[in-house]
């Protein structure tokens, strides 16, 4: 009998400890279900300043990214000039203000998507390829880019190029007369140095020359809403952090 005792201690602490575990799991699941509930409850911007869903919703979205958004905005989310994809750390921001509800809007229904509430105001014409500019004006524009961008340029063409972004082209229309911009068209601002499709000489002109029609397919009914609002505060949180 006595040889038993310790097999039988053994069994004991071998079931507590699976009961522990099965305590601790159930906890997990009860928390992580409570957090979800809060996530999508709590107005989206209002989720931004709640630490707790922050650090829930990252952990929840990075897989996330890495399968459903990394091909397009890069690994790094740092975007893919090639195709458009801006870049997701920085403050610049095409439609709204990068705010949580703007950022889950844009991933709700895309840009050019096909969606009905998705981005779909305007697109960049191809002032070149239409004849609605000269290359040589065309040119012009460049340099007046780079003026306003306090790069080096030619300082009498940057005078025609102003002449013509207010005049034959009216870039004013979407852009601004400040060259600021407008989130509600997605007129990105031209006066920040962040340029979706590259703000090299060449990169400047070929979007005016051939116009640029970037589409964002929209993610609503292939993600979960708990996903999506995930998503959009991981976003925001990124493109606030210090260590961009």
């Amino acid at each position: 009998m006595a040889t038993a005792r310790p097999a039988g201690r053994l069994w004991i602490a071998a079931a507590l400890l699976v009961l522990i575990a099965l305590a601790a799991g159930g906890w997990r699941l009860e928390r992580r279900a409570e957090l979800a509930r809060r996530l999508l409850t709590t107005p989206a911007d209002a989720a931004a300043s709640h630490p707790d869903l922050v650090r829930f919703a990252s952990a929840e979205a990075r897989p996330l990214f890495q399968h459903d958004c990394a091909a397009c905005h890069g690994r790094d989310m740092k975007g893919n000039k090639a195709i458009g994809a801006p870049d997701l750390t920085d403050r610049a921001w095409v439609y709204g203000k990068g705010s949580v509800f703007d950022i889950e809007r844009t991933i709700l229904y895309g840009i050019r998507s096909g969606q009905k509430r998705g981005h779909d105001v305007t697109e960049m014409p191809a002032f070149g390829e239409r004849g609605m500019l000269t290359p040589a004006q065309i040119d012009d524009v460049v340099q007046y880019l780079l003026a306003i961008n306090h790069r080096p340029h030619d300082s009498s063409a940057a005078l025609r190029g102003h002449d013509v972004f207010v005049g034959p082209a009216s870039c004013n229309d979407c852009h601004a007369f400040d060259a600021k911009g407008d989130a509600y068209y997605g007129a990105p601002d031209l006066t920040d140095n962040v340029w979706i499709y590259g703000g090299d000489t060449q990169s400047l002109w070929n979007s005016i020359y051939y116009g640029r029609h970037g589409v964002m397919p929209g993610w609503r009914g292939k993600l979960s809403l708990e996903q999506i609002r995930a998503l959009a505060v991981y976003i925001h949180a990124r493109s606030m952090s210090k260590a961009n």
